[in-house]
């Protein structure tokens, strides 16, 4: 690669818009030739509550259940941080993914979290990934309390605020236009 690649980090609260953020700014690049590879991690909303995620592969298209709330004083063996637990195979799944997704022009990793940061377990090969350079721009969802870890990990990186649906939408769109002029082409 000639030159560096930078990350976007997209943070905000709950709720805010951050993935789709990452949603549009995939589909736009897409749109434009880009190879764009990684996760997202749609939302289930039932009641108007979060009740649970699944992971999507933006490369295939595939969607498997990632995880969901977990209820008051539920024993599991499976991975668990704050009120959620995570499907360990879906885990494994998506850590299979992020190994595949490099090299590519745009990186997604809908999101890192305490399971990461705190924890060392979860998305461990996104970090990978994020680390390895091997991508022209990046896009990564980080909770603001968690902020200063992602810019200690990755100091250069350039952080986009999303205050709601409608402002995550008009970023995505100003950014992939950015992006778009600054790589005439994306590379082969």
């Amino acid at each position: 690669m000639t030159q560096k690649p930078s990350i976007l980090i997209v943070s905000g609260p709950r709720a805010s818009g951050k993935t789709t953020f990452c949603t549009q700014i995939a589909k736009i690049l897409r749109a434009n030739g880009w190879d764009v590879a990684g996760l997202l991690s749609l939302p289930i909303i039932k009641q108007g509550e979060e009740i649970a995620k699944d992971a999507f592969d933006i490369r295939s298209g595939v969607r498997r259940n990632l995880g969901s709330v977990r209820l008051h004083g539920s024993a599991t063996t499976e991975v668990q941080t704050g009120r959620w637990t995570f499907d360990t195979k879906t885990l494994d799944w998506c850590n299979t993914i992020f190994q595949s997704s490099i090299p590519c022009d745009f990186l997604v990793i809908d999101e890192i979290g305490p399971l990461e940061f705190n924890q060392g377990q979860g998305f461990l090969e996104a970090l990978t990934a994020l680390d390895s350079g091997e991508f022209m721009r990046g896009a990564v969802v980080i909770r603001p309390h968690l902020l200063a870890a992602a810019l200690q990990r990755w100091p250069a990186a350039e952080i986009i605020e999303i205050t709601d649906t409608n402002h995550a939408e008009q970023q995505a769109a100003h950014w992939a236009a950015e992006m778009t002029k600054e790589f005439h082409s994306p590379r082969k």
